[in-house]
């Protein structure tokens, strides 16, 4: 130990007695923080995937340059002979020089920790992610070190070890990338995703940088480290001995194809894991696990999937890893879950050119071939992914689906399993599975208009002798979710002709217009007899007009109607127009005409009304808005709440969603038409007041609520709106008081923007999340909404001040490397110094 301690102090010196140690980190800071940079800000997210993405290409450069000096320096200073005749052991001068370059890379991967420290400043990062990739940044570096000092004892020459520790790593990362492993497999079909699975490192650094330490790969990374170590100290030991290099090229040889066989063996095996993020997305959640251990009988799984040998290279692992989780889930289900693996060939179900014609001869079909006909009336069709073929990215058919079954109910299929999908797939399983083992589907009543073109427009349309424009239902998108999710969706408009069904679990009402009183009794009365309502208000709408002059906004009002209600739970909707500093850009046309109209962009518009709100404006209390990590809330108002009145009903109330702290609001109610669009293109158009407030967004009441109608008349339907040439119906007469209710305690959610739920924009971060997230919680609980949010979250950053941007540039380009560059400068003068006041000494003793 004291010898290994020698070697470590003398080597470790020398990165900081000479300017290449400084060299070495500076450079290193400079490409690995800049180049995470250099995009940051445009998109500024709280995420370090990027940024230890880049890091093994970076590394395939630096390591070399660090180990070149280690052996071959001593050959060139002719200190090897003489270090080697030093009472030291091979191991301890090998080991020795290893802790030299592995604290020295360390120190400098600690010198990016201002990177995270942005992050935790600005948003809310992953830390356990975090932790995770500098783990696998520094067990790689511990690889790469032990390659580079390898190949230095065999070289003489700096340049020459350097060149080829590079070749030998960028050959390890190219071997485990999916596009060089297509290339092989054009060739030597099976040979690149051999060489990607057992060579490789990319996946067993990938599982760090996703925040999860899987037991197999550290075991990678240290197994490798140890033989590239221990063969060099064989090489030391035995290199003045007869006959060295036969049985050292033995020992490599045998330690290379253990080495391989090895990695061969944990492939796809899941000895341990530990998994280090925030939410425990890569672990199965105990929601899923109560799910599947409440099921009344076994469910059943079937896998379909090309067989291994047939799939393209970037899906080689995909039956494994599909295994892997199943696996998990029916470990999780205490045996509530059973699943087989099924292999299927696309071939067998593509017709040939020579049975096409009506000349068809008959042919027996074997077993296999009868498989995959039968799949295809359930709805398993192979679907075409990129491979490669003849130097070309082809469309190869494969399969990979799961059909699920649950006693005599027809089976559900999740049609397309991916990669780039696995992480939803607990998700989709046990979706699936809840959804299908229950009695009965909720039903759920949608309350949303279905004509985007007004009827009065219709009117005018007619009367002009124009054609009627074609209406277009803005919300189908949203209707097919809520359908695959399993709900059995009732669309009514809440008038006499399309009331609200006689029985339904829950009641969602988006883009109301003009509320009447009968329809507002309707709402209340569901309300108080325990009906969870879901109320999505939009107060105003805006027109942009783009020219060469500018960009002016018009708004219209909605006039939704909700507020007489909403007033006697303590909520309202604000008339004023709500802004905020953190907005998204939109993609207008404009009336000139420019080149990006022509090529269908628009011109990008950005204004405070188009709201984008992140995780951080969220409240993680609640299931409904948890998981959530950005939304846009475009054209959005701001919702009141009135804290006294719902203390006097007893109601409980959650902001579920809240501006910035940087929004404002502007009053322009009362203005006339004419003066109200130019006032409000002055307040857009203005730069954003420097101190702001925070606004709610959405709001969720809980309680008993009251019956606003109670011993009162049931409030007549109003007359619908007449026909063109038709004269306009007569009102109902005040119908007799509605029968009594059972009270039971109710829950709504109000938000102010019921646009971001439109076709246009629901597919957009979390928009269509948030409906379905509010529509769970009111029908099943917040299990499933538990286990939807085991996935990927995206840790958006509301957009920093320019102030914020130029300090934290500043602190990551300068700070790092001035600090580095004073301790060497530091260091020299303290060296300067001793070797003076040593020749003074010396001079007079003389």
């Amino acid at each position: 130990m004291r010898n290994m301690l020698t070697i470590f102090r003398r080597d470790f010196t020398a990165y900081f007695t000479s300017p290449i140690g400084y060299i070495f980190m500076i450079v290193f800071l400079l490409i690995s923080v800049g180049l995470y940079m250099t995009t940051f800000f445009a998109y500024p997210m709280a995420d370090m995937r990027n940024f230890f993405s880049n890091l093994p290409i970076l590394l395939c450069i630096f390591i070399p340059a660090v180990t070149m000096r280690v052996w071959a320096e001593e050959r060139k200073e002719n200190t090897w002979e003489m270090l080697l005749t030093f009472p030291m052991r091979a191991r301890e001068l090998v080991l020795g020089k290893f802790f030299t370059t592995l604290v020295f890379y360390a120190l400098t991967l600690l010198s990016t920790v201002t990177v995270p420290l942005m992050l935790i400043s600005l948003g809310k990062p992953d830390l356990g992610a975090t932790c995770g990739g500098y783990l696998g940044a520094l067990l790689l570096g511990a690889f790469f070190l032990s390659i580079g000092i390898f190949f230095s004892g065999f070289c003489k020459d700096q340049i020459v070890a350097f060149v080829v520790t590079l070749l030998v790593c960028f050959g390890l990362f190219l071997a485990g990338t999916d596009f060089v492993a297509m290339q092989i497999d054009e060739f030597f079909p099976g040979l690149g995703a051999w060489l990607s699975q057992t060579v490789g490192f990319i996946e067993h650094y990938s599982s760090f940088t996703r925040g999860v330490i899987e037991a197999g790969d550290v075991l990678y990374f240290l197994a490798w480290t140890m033989v590239f170590l221990a063969l060099n100290m064989l090489y030391i030991e035995g290199r003045s001995r007869p006959k060295a290099r036969f049985s050292f090229a033995v020992t490599l040889t045998l330690c290379v194809a253990i080495g391989l066989a090895f990695n061969w063996l944990i492939t796809g095996q899941s000895v341990g894991r530990l998994d280090l993020t925030e939410n425990k997305i890569y672990t199965v959640s105990q929601a899923t696990k109560n799910i599947l251990q409440s099921l009344k009988a076994p469910v059943q799984i079937k896998y379909y999937i090309t067989p291994k040998d047939e799939m393209p290279a970037s899906l080689a692992t995909l039956e494994q890893d599909v295994q892997d989780k199943l696996e998990e889930l029916k470990v999780a289900s205490g045996g509530k879950l059973e699943y087989s693996v099924l292999n299927l060939r696309a071939a067998n179900v593509i017709a040939k050119p020579e049975v096409m014609g009506e000349e068809k001869k008959e042919e027996k079909k074997d077993d296999s071939k009868a498989l995959e006909e039968r799949m295809l009336d359930k709805g398993v069709a192979p679907f075409s992914v990129q491979a490669m073929d003849e130097d070309q990215i082809t469309q190869k058919l494969v399969y990979s689906s799961i059909l699920v079954g649950y006693r005599d109910k027809p089976e559900e299929i999740i049609p397309q399993i991916v990669p780039q999908n696995l992480n939803e797939l607990e998700y989709q399983l046990v979706n699936t599975i809840y959804k299908l083992t229950r009695e009965k589907q909720p039903i759920i009543a949608l309350v949303a208009p279905e004509d985007t073109v007004p009827e009065e427009m219709k009117q005018i349309y007619a009367q002009m002798g124009q054609p009627i424009p074609q209406s277009v239902d803005p919300y189908q998108r949203l209707m097919k979710w809520l359908q695959v999710e399993k709900y059995d969706v009732r669309r009514v408009s809440l008038t006499k002709d399309s009331p609200l069904p006689d029985e339904y679990d829950a009641l969602v009402i988006l883009y109301p217009r003009r509320l009447q009183e009968r329809q507002r009794y309707e709402i209340s009365r569901a309300l108080a007899s325990g009906k969870p309502v879901f109320l999505a208000v939009q107060n105003y709408e805006w027109d942009y007009r783009v020219t060469r002059n500018g960009t002016s906004v018009s708004r219209t009002d909605v006039e939704p109607g909700v507020n007489e209600l909403l007033k006697e739970y303590g909520l309202s909707v604000s008339p004023d127009i709500l802004m905020d500093v953190n907005n998204q850009a939109v993609n207008v046309r404009s009336e000139g005409g420019s080149l990006a109209d022509l090529l269908g962009m628009g011109q990008p518009i950005t204004l405070p009304i188009q709201m984008y709100q992140t995780s951080a404006n969220m409240n993680p209390d609640t299931a409904v808005t948890n998981w959530l990590s950005e939304v846009l809330y475009f054209w959005g108002t701001a919702v009141t709440v009135d804290t006294d009145k719902l203390a006097s009903l007893q109601l409980e109330n959650r902001v579920l969603m809240h501006t910035t702290n940087r929004a404002w609001s502007v009053p322009f109610e009362g203005a006339q038409p004419d003066q109200l669009n130019q006032a409000i293109n002055e307040a857009l158009m203005r730069k954003p007041p420097e101190k702001g407030e925070q606004y709610p967004l959405m709001v969720m009441v809980e309680g008993q609520f009251p019956d606003l109608y109670k011993d009162k008349p049931r409030p007549a339907w109003a007359p619908s709106q007449p026909r063109p040439g038709m004269p306009p119906e007569p009102p109902d007469a005040n119908e007799p008081a509605a029968a009594p209710i059972t009270p039971a305690p109710g829950k709504l959610i109000v938000l102010g923007c019921a646009q971001l739920f439109n076709d246009n924009f629901v597919e957009y971060g979390n928009n269509r999340d948030m409906v379905l997230n509010s529509v769970d919680v009111m029908t099943l609980g917040p299990d499933l909404i538990n286990v939807r949010g085991q996935k990927l979250v995206n840790r958006s950053i509301e957009r920093p001040d320019k102030g914020a941007r130029v300090f934290w540039k500043t602190i990551n380009y300068a700070a790092v490397n001035l600090i580095i560059v004073g301790i060497g400068i530091v260091v020299a003068l303290v060296r300067k110094q001793s070797r003076t006041a040593y020749t003074m000494s010396f001079n007079n003793k003389q």
